[in-house]
């Protein structure tokens, strides 16, 4: 599988480079040349074999690599997430089941199955991948076999998790609507909701640093996803500037098919906690409770109340 970058679809770079580096030479984003596709015909195949081998063939697709289901068991554990059901379609996805309670112990374990110098960080492109799979593989567990699909709430925060349910769904995965929930750091819900937001802002600090991200780094491919480079490349210029952006009318369209966000305050987030563990004797973490607090936001306003997998990558 070849790649292209954010700011350059003309130079290719092989799956081992972008396996091995974080940003291209012009600084941009890796993004696959071309779009994989999973046909209705692939995924029923993939819902028949196990969790561990759904995440080996999507990460082989992505980086050529020769994975098994074994490779991926061993480095991971045998259940390595875990599924919650509260009531009211709301499913409770904990990412976080290993000796280190955090999702990011799973990611670091598939990089260094994927990587020649596990040691280093995990690149940007590596890190949306293993979500990709990870999530992929969780959502065949959750539909049936009648075009079902599931909605996804996580939280904003750097981008990582919305931007890689995104391209699951763009690639063929049983996704439905995608709910970002942010806190006070909201540009986020300025440029979805009115279509334009300051670039210049500073992190509001809050009780949950990992949501205090005034600029998420992906959202550069976000805007090149819905809108081209035409459009990326006006959003980094205001970026540059620290120019108010404000998105063309087809992006903004095509930003807000199927994602919505949620702006959920720390006072807020912090009541959700003991709420839910008095109505649902379940704990929430920070993260948890913004997400969890975003979906109610959201069911309120749209009035609808889908299956909905609410993302929580550390425990609480």
């Amino acid at each position: 599988m070849l790649y292209v970058t954010t700011r350059n679809n003309q130079e290719t770079f092989t799956a081992q480079r972008v396996l091995n580096s974080d940003r291209a030479p012009d600084g941009g984003f890796y993004i696959p040349f071309h779009d994989p596709e999973f046909s209705e015909q692939e995924l029923a195949r993939l819902k028949t074999v196990s969790f561990h081998q759904r995440i080996a063939e999507i990460l082989n697709r992505l980086f050529q690599t020769k994975l098994d289901r074994w490779d991926v068991s061993f480095a991971i554990g045998r259940t390595p997430v875990k599924l919650i059901n509260l009531r009211h379609h709301i499913i409770m996805g904990e990412f976080w089941h290993n000796p280190k309670w955090s999702f990011a112990q799973m990611e670091q374990s598939l990089t260094q199955l994927l990587c020649e110098t596990p040691e280093k960080e995990p690149g940007n492109w590596v890190r949306i991948a293993i979500r990709i799979a990870v999530l992929a593989a969780v959502c065949l567990d959750l539909v049936g076999d009648e075009r079902e699909t599931v909605d996804i709430s996580a939280v904003s925060g750097d981008l990582l998790w919305p931007i890689s349910v995104w391209y699951a769904r763009s690639w063929g995965f049983p996704i439905g609507n995608i709910i970002v929930c942010c806190n006070e750091n909201h540009n986020l819900w300025d440029l979805i909701c009115h279509g334009q937001m300051r670039t210049d802002s500073v992190s509001i600090q809050t009780e949950l640093p990992d949501a205090d991200i005034p600029i998420p780094p992906d959202l550069e491919r976000l805007i090149y996803a819905c809108g081209g480079r035409d459009e990326q490349e006006k959003y980094l210029d205001c970026c540059c500037k620290g120019e108010r952006y404000s998105a063309s009318e087809q992006t903004l369209a095509s930003l807000r098919e199927g994602l919505y966000v949620s702006v959920v305050s720390s006072d807020r987030m912090n009541n959700t906690i003991p709420g839910v563990l008095r109505t649902h004797n379940y704990l929430l973490s920070p993260g948890a409770a913004l997400a969890y607090a975003g979906l109610l936001y959201y069911r309120a306003k749209k009035g609808t109340f889908r299956s909905t997998l609410v993302i929580t990558e550390k425990s609480p």
